[in-house]
């Protein structure tokens, strides 16, 4: 059974999941388990929501208080999902039209408001990882929902300091940011619309490392539903610009949403973009001082990458 251990030097969980090294990676010429006709996708679909059926969490073991203090090990509580955004294998996000990206947002969507309600949820972390550099293990157009116990790290390290920002100034972290680069000499912003903005940012840890904010402020994406399209639009936009750039299109995609429990009026809902690579086709390997010192160098210019990818396209 998966579980979790509190890692006292760090203060945070880990999710201890030995089942899931024997998940499978598909094989050239293996049928692929996602696509239209197996076994767990039959009938007609444009955008499928399944359990993952090598979960690191469960629902099973039902909710366990977490408190950090007492308990150190606990059974791995929570729902995990995968999202097929496309019944065509290879129909990346890209060459999509407008109708699929909106209903892969409204998805997106529906599947965060429902786990975002469930009891003993404390955190709705949506992603997609793309790419065999990233080390995906199916390579058909899908993403992937953890609702989790526990608020993330890295979500964790972000709610403080946005919440010292909102007390010590009253004003939102991300809203500076947005405020900062749009008022930058050297311009780092890659696209703009109407309610969205892109940019390299200006503290990017990764050479090729984007974000995407909504212009106002909003905590979730359940407080973006009428600019739905749009925002895929702007997803689609930095994955064209990516495969323009790049000789295999792979990354991170990560949304960073409020957390499920209280109230985060100091919360600015944004989606993070992570490539592994460092130019076209070298890898960025995390060192030693990256891995064990949880200090990033960047060893590109934020300006120079995305003048890059403001001329891919």
């Amino acid at each position: 059974m998966s579980h979790v251990r509190w890692n006292p030097m760090l203060g945070e969980w880990v999710i201890v999941t030995p089942k899931r090294a024997s998940r499978p990676f598909q094989k050239k010429d293996h049928q692929c388990p996602f696509c239209p006709g197996q076994e767990e996708t039959k009938g007609d679909w444009r955008v499928l929501t399944l359990e993952n059926r090598f979960p690191a969490l469960s629902p099973d073991v039902g909710p366990v208080p977490l408190d950090g203090d007492i308990v150190m090990e606990a059974p791995a509580f929570g729902i995990c999902k995968v999202i097929i955004t496309s019944p065509e294998h290879d129909n990346q996000i890209e060459n999509m039209p407008d109708e699929q990206l909106e209903l892969i947002m409204k998805e997106y969507l529906r599947v965060f408001k429902e786990l975002d309600k469930t009891k003993g949820i404390e955190y709705v972390f949506q992603f997609e990882n793309r790419g065999k550099a990233i080390g995906v293990s199916l390579n058909h157009p899908h993403a992937q929902v953890y609702a989790m116990p526990f608020i993330p790290p890295r979500i964790s390290r972000e709610i403080t300091q946005a919440r010292k920002i909102w007390e010590r100034e009253d004003e939102c972290m991300v809203c500076q940011i947005i405020e900062n680069e749009q008022k930058s000499a050297t311009s780092r912003i890659i696209k703009k619309s109407e309610n969205f903005i892109s940019v390299v940012p200006f503290f990017a840890r990764l050479p090729y490392e984007v974000h995407i904010y909504p212009l106002s402020h909003a905590s979730s994406l359940a407080e973006l539903e009428g600019q739905l399209l749009e925002l895929g639009r702007m997803i689609q936009d930095i994955a064209r610009r990516y495969d323009a750039v790049f000789d295999e299109n792979a990354y991170i995609m990560a949304f960073h949403t409020r957390p499920s429990s209280g109230t985060h009026p100091y919360w600015h809902f944004h989606i993070e973009f992570y490539p592994p690579w460092r130019d076209k086709s070298r890898i960025k390997y995390l060192g030693g001082v990256e891995t064990g010192s949880f200090t990033y160098t960047n060893d590109s210019s934020p300006e120079e990458i995305a003048k890059e990818l403001q001329e891919a396209l």
